[in-house]
């Protein structure tokens, strides 16, 4: 998926959205090949797996790590807004920078804050999972680092911000995007 696609909300398909994330970070993605490959001709001709070690665990931390929490992060997201009754259509957009999922459609001010919490809490649940399973693997970081999203500089942030001035106002009126 390349640019922007909208879809009933009821037909965005959880494959969408980690086809648009992996296809994000293809290059990235392309060199984890590259690297794996590499290694393993190293292994089948010298029998030293030193070289496919490092690459399986660069792979884990790119797949797992750096495309697993963004995935989640706006599966979140889009199956948040395929619960809301106001959301007629989600947006995927996927630009030379980012990712990204917007809705079509009306929110309360309440909604639009559990949508934006949503993509970074799924994840910091994510960490403290990792942690728990996995404390040496380093994959939690990787999950934990979402929280970020909240501040006002990034979309989620942004869209936090406006719900909680929207409530604070007391209009209780919907949020049009």
């Amino acid at each position: 998926m390349a640019g922007v696609r909208t879809w009933p909300a009821a037909e965005v398909q959880l494959r969408h959205v980690v086809g648009g994330v992996a296809a994000q970070v293809w290059p990235l993605l392309g060199l984890v090949v590259v690297q794996f490959t590499g290694a393993a001709i190293w292994l089948a001709l010298s029998g030293d797996r030193s070289l496919l070690d490092v690459a399986a665990g660069f792979g884990r931390m790119v797949v797992v790590g750096l495309v697993g929490s963004f995935a989640l992060h706006e599966a979140t997201h889009v199956v948040l807004l395929r619960r809301m009754p106001g959301i007629t259509h989600i947006t995927l957009e996927r630009t030379a920078w980012r990712f990204s999922v917007a809705p079509v459609g009306a929110l309360s001010s309440r909604q639009v804050g559990l949508v934006a919490v949503g993509g970074p809490g799924a994840c910091l649940l994510a960490a403290a999972a990792w942690w728990v399973a996995l404390p040496a693997s380093g994959l939690a970081w990787w999950y934990a680092a979402h929280v970020v999203f909240l501040l006002p500089v990034f979309g989620d942030g942004r869209m936090l911000l406006a719900s909680v001035r929207a409530g604070l106002l007391g209009t209780g009126r919907r949020m049009t995007e």
